[in-house]
């Protein structure tokens, strides 16, 4: 039985062991304002892993009776590694990345137009839902924190009026995401 276990064990690690190359895309990204969204990654070892993604956002909403503008433009671009303790692209990982995005979003509850850009260190935990050899569900959630640069707080995306004008530090919810990936 023992003997059994090994070599099952020994023929599944040398399967994950292989270099392997995803591609996923976020449906909450894509559910918020049709944010553009797509990640690569490469696994480099049993239990690491390289990403790269990108998410572009150009469309403008208005609202009918009250004629409110709603987007979240964005130009985001992001490199990062995860460590996954089981195999990759199985089961829970951590990541850390560093991004870059450049913004102008206005909001439902809060109607001012916040622009700039940013950069900074994020980290995120999730899960990896196998669903079949080459087709996983990822559920994660993280933060970023930097600096926020050539960055304008105005009152209304309409009158314009500067409620703040300077570069600040930021911590904030980066994202939180169900994505589908596929695996080469």
């Amino acid at each position: 039985m023992l003997l059994a276990f090994c070599c099952c064990y020994d023929v599944v690690a040398q399967e994950k062991s292989k270099t392997q190359v995803s591609v996923s895309t976020d449906l909450i990204d894509w559910a918020n304002f049709g944010t553009v969204n797509l990640e690569a990654g490469v696994s480099v070892h049993q239990h690491f892993s390289v990403h790269a993604g990108a998410k572009y956002n150009p469309w403008n909403f208005r609202t009918g009776k009250s004629n409110l503008h709603l987007y979240n433009h964005q130009q985001t671009a992001y490199l990062g590694v995860r460590y996954w303790p089981w195999y990759v692209y199985s089961g829970w990982w951590a990541s850390a990345q560093a991004q870059y995005s450049k913004f102008e979003k206005t909001g439902v509850w809060r109607h001012a137009l916040d622009t700039g850009s940013a950069l900074g260190l994020g980290i995120s935990l999730g899960y990896t839902l196998m669903l079949n050899e080459k087709l996983n569900l990822e559920f994660g959630a993280g933060f970023w924190a930097g600096n926020r640069y050539k960055h304008v707080l105005y009152c209304c995306p309409d009158c314009m009026d500067v409620r703040e004008s300077n570069p600040m530090m930021f911590v904030t919810l980066n994202d939180i995401s169900l994505a589908v990936m596929y695996v080469f």
